[in-house]
């Protein structure tokens, strides 16, 4: 059960990087060249936003229930290991959605497009770089994980 979820945990990691690259294109594409905000550019931060949610949730479930290494992080906190996959990987990435979160309700209570396409820039662009800087690339020595 542990490798079905880690696989579907690593596999969601890149739908939801292509999301987030889009959505942010889009916005930030929209507020330079002061577009009109359409539908379509609220649907993809909705999906943007759904892929979160459904990623925080595996997440969850291999955090809470199905992780060897989660089970025992605070025991030595000094490790880097056990630090960033019971502490900063968790809490960085939890960042990352409630700023993907806030921007969807900074861009619905925006009063123009122009500031509609500036929060959503400012709002997901820091979320990719929060999520960016948290996923256990496979450069990263000690954390690193396979790309698939």
């Amino acid at each position: 059960m542990y490798e079905v979820f880690l696989k579907t945990h690593s596999y969601l990691r890149w739908v939801v990087l292509i999301l987030a690259l889009i959505t942010v294109v889009k916005y930030l594409f929209g507020w330079l060249q002061k577009k009109q905000f359409t539908s379509s550019e609220n649907k993809i931060s909705l999906f943007y936003s759904i892929a979160m949610d459904v990623q925080l949730i595996v997440g969850l479930v291999l955090y809470l229930f199905l992780s060897p290494i989660t089970n025992s992080f605070h025991i030595d906190m000094k490790d880097t290991f056990s630090r960033f996959w019971g502490m900063e990987h968790i809490a960085m990435m939890v960042i990352a959605i409630a700023l993907v979160h806030i921007g969807r309700v900074m861009v619905k209570k925006a009063k123009t497009d122009v500031a509609r396409f500036s929060k959503g820039t400012i709002y997901f662009l820091l979320s990719l770089l929060i999520m960016l800087a948290s996923i256990p690339w496979p450069f990263r020595e000690i954390i690193g994980r396979p790309l698939f």
